[in-house]
């Protein structure tokens, strides 16, 4: 691994266990409230996208941030997603030198905060003298309500030994996994599609109101967010653009 990426990954991690120790208070399973400590620094989208690769995202305009999240997703991944993106509303990529992978750092940040080094390093080898690796994998993913590849990565990446086939299961294969074990269903390995985002639109309609956005910026703010309004605003600015060049035609 180079220089850069394990930087960035230690970046990811220290972080990690400065959120866990001086704002959650503990180093602990953080799981569903990973949600509520990303509500404390910017309002969150719940949006039901039937995009199984679209998972979330964070955007800025007007000087706040606004994040994304796609309820389509199991809660496991909704959840880490969730921690993804915290990373970027609480701006520790600022505090990084410019060289390194500010999304490696996050990718890294989500999985130390969802499994914090300490408990998976205890929890791992006690699992695994009673429990077979693929099973211990299924019961810290049900403990920490992470996806199932994750917790085998974070495995490997701490360095714990694990089969390394483990490593290339697809989240559909950890749970024939989960069947061969006869683990009851687990409610993360189900999608919730509330969807809330009514400020977010307001904002954006009030933006653009004071002159802070074209209606194709608000078009593309709001496209999987309120399609229909992004579609009037697109209709909006391409009347405009008709007019204007009408008027120009009669200047000429």
């Amino acid at each position: 691994m180079s220089s850069i990426k394990q930087q960035s990954e230690q970046m990811g991690e220290n972080f990690a266990y400065e959120v866990l120790t001086e704002q959650i208070g503990a180093l602990t399973f953080i799981g569903s409230g990973v949600e509520e400590k990303l509500r404390e620094h910017a309002p969150v989208i719940y949006q039901n996208i039937p995009d199984p690769l679209f998972f979330g995202a964070t955007v800025g305009f007007d000087d706040d941030k606004y994040v994304m999240l796609n309820t389509y997703q199991p809660l496991r991944t909704r959840y880490y997603t969730a921690a993804h993106e915290l990373w970027h509303v609480m701006n520790f990529e600022h505090l990084l030198p410019e060289q390194l992978d500010t999304e490696r750092a996050a990718d890294r940040f989500a999985a130390a905060l969802m499994m914090p080094r300490q408990i998976i390093r205890l929890l791992w080898p006690k699992l695994k003298k009673t429990l077979k690796e693929s099973k211990a994998v299924l019961v810290i993913a049900d403990m920490a309500a992470v996806p199932y590849e994750a917790v085998a990565r974070r495995v490997n990446e701490l360095e714990l030994p694990i089969t390394k086939e483990l490593l290339k299961l697809t989240d559909a294969e950890w749970k024939e996994q989960r069947s061969k074990f006869t683990l009851p269903a687990s409610p993360f390995d189900d999608a919730y599609t509330e969807e809330s985002f009514e400020r977010y639109t307001n904002v954006v309609s009030s933006v653009l109101g004071h002159g802070k956005l074209s209606l194709l910026e608000a078009a593309n703010l709001l496209a999987h967010i309120a399609p229909e309004q992004a579609r009037e605003y697109q209709e909006a600015a391409l009347t405009l653009m008709v007019t204007a060049e009408a008027s120009e035609d009669k200047k000429e």
